[in-house]
């Protein structure tokens, strides 16, 4: 037999989730309202509704936010208890379309489930979509994974194992190490353009070391447990890299052009030991890692950059220019 009725715990519940859909700050609705989504042949009472939405304007357990213009004027609702603002909600949605570690798949599944953060009239706003030039990679779902994996190790402070290799020029995936496990401590997980990396002690050569989500395999969690260097500081080890590569701490000393100002304060920021040689360029003094990163950041920049210490990466550079000329020559 079908029921044609809601007792009245379930009638509560289809009003909250009426004013949890239908209702925001801009689109409040009346009682009247709120009863006319209730479907006809539930047989539900106005006067029921009335009361159930009474109880929650007074209850601190759901928030129902009553507006009433005069007196003598009907109250109109809205659900008051929403953790995201718009614009908040769609911060969250760019961040997960531009992440190339998440699948296409997986990322229309959490935009649709952000969406459900709000009203149904707002979340109509947040139909189109960031567009990515692009795609994700193939092994998004398996570095997902790996993410949660990761971030799970990090917090139980327990070692992890896994392969690590790179792609040969035959596209295909080489390991390294002849496939043997790296062991390490886990320390953070960072984020930098556009790929998550590892940072991490590597115990069998005692050094923190960094090391891309997408080119490791087969990851796992060890029984054994780490105590962290509680004095290892992870901004000033990264600030100090470029594009993620380590290597030897060196104090760079470079001139670059004025109109590259903004390039190097996005880099270095505002507090860099900049100085202005009033002649068109400006000298930069910074520690950073001796890298291929630091190289290929600097010669970004072609003759707008010109590297005076360390006599080592000047070498560097001119052999680099060198092979750069001989290209075309």
């Amino acid at each position: 037999m079908t029921r044609n009725s809601l007792n009245a715990r379930e009638r509560l519940l289809e009003v909250i989730c009426i004013l949890e859909a239908f209702s925001d700050e801009d689109e409040m609705l009346s009682i009247h309202d709120i009863h006319s989504r209730f479907p006809e042949d539930l047989q539900v009472g106005i006067g029921a509704v009335r009361d159930d939405v009474t109880a929650l304007e007074d209850s601190i357990v759901f928030p129902v936010t009553a507006v009433q213009e005069k007196i003598g004027l009907p109250k109109h609702y809205y659900y008051d208890g929403r953790p995201f603002e718009i614009h908040e909600l769609r911060l969250l949605m760019d961040a997960i379309s531009a992440a190339k570690f998440i699948s296409k798949q997986e990322t229309d599944r959490l935009l649709m489930k952000i969406r459900k953060l709000t009203s149904r009239r707002l979340a109509k706003q947040l139909t189109n979509e960031l567009h990515i030039a692009e795609p994700s990679a193939k092994e998004a779902g398996e570095i997902v994974a790996t993410v949660q994996l990761l971030h799970e190790a990090i917090h139980v402070k327990r070692v992890v194992a896994f392969q690590y290799g790179r792609y040969g020029t035959d596209l295909t995936f080489n390991l390294s190490n002849e496939g043997q496990d790296y062991l390490v401590e886990p320390l953070a997980l960072v984020w930098n353009n556009d790929r998550y990396y590892l940072v991490a002690h590597f115990k069998r050569e005692d050094e923190i070391r960094q090391y891309r989500l997408d080119r490791m395999r087969n990851v796992r969690m060890q029984e054994e447990q780490f105590v962290p260097d509680p004095y290892f500081n992870l901004h000033e080890y990264t600030s100090k890299m470029f594009h993620m590569f380590g290597g030897e701490m060196i104090s760079l000393e470079a001139k670059f052009a004025n109109p590259l100002i903004n390039i190097v304060i996005d880099r270095f920021g505002v507090d860099a030991n900049i100085q202005d040689q009033q002649d068109g360029t400006f000298l930069l003094k910074a520690q950073v890692a001796m890298s291929e990163g630091l190289l290929r950041w600097l010669f970004r920049w072609g003759g707008d950059v010109k590297v005076i210490h360390p006599a080592e990466l000047v070498l560097r550079m001119k052999e680099e220019a060198k092979k750069v000329y001989e290209q075309y020559e």
